[in-house]
């Protein structure tokens, strides 16, 4: 077992994949801040020019709305969206990828069973998103506050932090899934992309967009937007474009679907055990009859 997490930390950090999703995860969390930010000096600066053309100053007037709420809000969307992309693709060498290139063939003929091969990888990956995620979100919203000014509500952000990190867990348990039973690295991100990108609006059709891993992001969503006021402007264009202000903020909503994305991310941790179990080759046969 402890070989098993020795392969796995060396190919997460020699291979630069750590550093490199620390670096975008932080610049993702600082995206909302310093763009909106800049659109908010410019706004000022135009309204403080005389006979600016009333025009312009209205096309950024909604840049002068934006609270440190919105903010955070935007901050989740970049790291549950964009942040997890790049994850994807990063992960994809270790979520299939061995399978893909038969080296997976090094560790089983070092000794190491499918559980000692498995159980690191459904443990460090994850759980290093988990917590990169949750500190993504507090980023900006510490980075937000001084910029935007307003109060936020700790509780409220924590709780957005908790289910950005739940929702990309869970999606980085189900590529190493997909990944490592079907050999198809590819095939797991394309899966997790099409997932990710459609089925929170699909649940949200058919009014099935609770007490689910998948409703982890517009729990997230609607407790960011809670943690403090929101621009009148703002929080209109977003509920019309993006229907995620509506999103179940409740203790029950939270506490089930967290509990079903452990759940079903165990469940798909077995699977895999089970699914190299029937792959692994046994070359031991009788001895020879003399």
């Amino acid at each position: 077992m402890i070989n098993g997490f020795k392969k796995e930390m060396l190919f997460y950090t020699r291979g630069g994949r750590l550093i490199i999703v620390l670096v975008v995860m932080a610049a993702l969390a600082l995206m909302s801040p310093v763009m909106f930010g800049m659109m908010k000096m410019m706004t000022d600066t135009m309204n403080n020019i005389e006979g600016m053309d009333e025009s312009v100053t209205n096309a950024f007037a909604m840049f002068s709305g934006f609270t440190a709420a919105d903010i955070t809000m935007y901050t989740v969307q970049y790291v549950a969206g964009m942040g997890a992309i790049v994850t994807l693709f990063l992960f994809k060498g270790a979520a299939g990828g061995e399978q893909q290139k038969r080296s997976v063939i090094i560790p089983q003929c070092s000794g190491l069973s499918a559980v000692d091969y498995a159980l690191p990888k459904f443990i460090i990956y994850p759980l290093s998103i988990i917590v990169i995620s949750m500190v993504s979100v507090y980023l900006g919203a510490l980075v937000s506050l001084p910029i935007f000014g307003g109060s936020l509500d700790w509780g409220m952000v924590t709780i957005s932090a908790v289910c950005t990190a739940g929702f990309l867990g869970f999606f980085t348990v189900l590529q190493f899934t997909i990944g490592i039973c079907t050999g198809r690295s590819g095939l797991a991100i394309v899966i997790c992309i099409i997932a990710q990108t459609f089925l929170p609006s699909i649940l949200s059709a058919f009014r099935i967009d609770r007490f689910n891993p998948v409703s982890l992001y517009s729990i997230a969503l609607g407790a960011a937007l809670a943690s403090g006021e929101s621009g009148l402007n703002v929080f209109t264009a977003l509920e019309s474009s993006t229907n995620t202000a509506s999103g179940d903020v409740t203790a029950l909503n939270i506490t089930i679907s967290l509990a079903t994305a452990v759940i079903i991310s165990v469940l798909l941790g077995f699977v895999t055990v089970f699914v190299l179990h029937t792959k692994e080759v046994h070359n031991e046969g009788d001895e020879p009859v003399l």
